[in-house]
């Protein structure tokens, strides 16, 4: 379907802009205005693995052409795949939004105490009100 075919449309409040499709079986397709790019192949190879490689992880075994279409977001993954796909390479499913190259406050502070937790957040703090 092209962009063209999509209307903009606000659901509740600024937040929730999204776009549609036209009615199709009687029901609406809400997606993102702007994809969100996976950073899955960065992952994957990250913990030296092929598409293949990782493909043979999930039982049944997952093609590497699949892994592929992942990747390139040819093809879609749902929410239990890509909670399955971040358990196979170590991490939590909202890291597969960031490069592990650039780890985010989430990442970094994962495994923190909670004193650490409660420092960083006050320096975040601080420095966003500068």
């Amino acid at each position: 379907m092209s962009v063209e075919s999509f209307q903009h449309i606000q659901i509740s409040d600024e937040n929730s802009k999204g776009w549609h499709s036209p009615r199709m079986g009687g029901r609406r397709r809400i997606v993102p205005r702007q994809e969100r790019k996976l950073f899955l192949a960065e992952w994957r190879e990250s913990r030296g693995l092929t598409q293949k490689e990782l493909g043979a992880k999930f039982r049944p075994k997952v093609a590497d052409m699949t892994v592929s279409r992942w990747e390139t977001g040819e093809s879609k993954m749902n929410t239990d795949v890509m909670a399955a796909v971040a358990e196979m390479l170590g991490i939590e499913p909202e890291d597969l939004y960031h490069d592990p190259a650039v780890p985010s406050a989430n990442m970094l502070l994962r495994d923190q105490t909670g004193e650490v937790v409660d420092h960083a957040l006050k320096m975040i703090k601080s420095i966003r009100r500068n």
